[in-house]
């Protein structure tokens, strides 16, 4: 399947899924399969469209936690009356909590970015900002160990948050830790590696 972005030629190299701690190596790989600029991750809806991550983060993951909380009006105040703001594997500050570049397509540091629509959807999108100055970890517990062992807010993983687009989930066969329908299946099942045509 040949794809045309800003007057250049692509194609569709694969789904790789989830990447996590094997980014870098993966992303070496690709340098070395395709030549360095020759490659990137771009999302491809079930309707064929192509997205890059802001659009994935604004489109997706914020009005996914944002109907989230709707829902569940009481975790969303648990959240913003007990603490400062949520982060994902890294402590970080408020600044970076809020930025969603700042823990994404970073060499030696894995993509973190859902506690930042976490944090988007109560403060701005639903006007609940944070009153106290610890922050919670939102991140999914480990399979096979004990749920007192898991972080404060697994619940709020974006593998357990429903997708308020379930209809553009394209039917790729990535499998991974998250439920099915959520906003990190749609990141995750239209994740595709575009391979650039031609030479330059």
């Amino acid at each position: 399947m040949e794809i045309i972005i800003d007057g250049q030629k692509w194609d569709v190299a694969g789904y790789p899924g989830y990447l996590g701690k094997h980014k870098d190596a993966q992303e070496e790989h690709w340098n070395k399969r395709f030549g360095a600029n020759r490659w990137q991750l771009l999302w491809m809806t079930a309707s064929g469209e192509i997205w890059d991550y802001p659009r994935v983060f604004w489109r997706i993951y914020v009005p996914g936690y944002t109907h989230f909380f709707q829902k569940q009006p009481t975790w969303a105040r648990w959240i913003s009356q007990n603490f400062a703001y949520t982060y994902d594997k890294d402590l970080i500050g408020r600044k970076e909590a809020f930025d969603l570049q700042a823990l994404y397509g970073k060499p030696g540091v894995a993509n973190q970015f859902h506690h930042v629509a976490l944090n988007e959807a109560l403060e701005y999108v639903l006007g609940l900002p944070f009153k106290e100055a610890i922050p919670l970890q939102v991140r999914e517990g480990k399979t096979g160990t004990n749920k007192e062992e898991w972080p404060l807010g697994w619940r709020f993983s974006p593998g357990r948050i429903p997708t308020t687009r379930p209809d553009l989930i394209p039917p790729t066969t990535v499998k991974g830790w998250w439920r099915e329908g959520s906003i990190e299946d749609f990141y995750q099942k239209a994740k595709v590696l575009l391979r650039k045509v031609g030479h330059e």
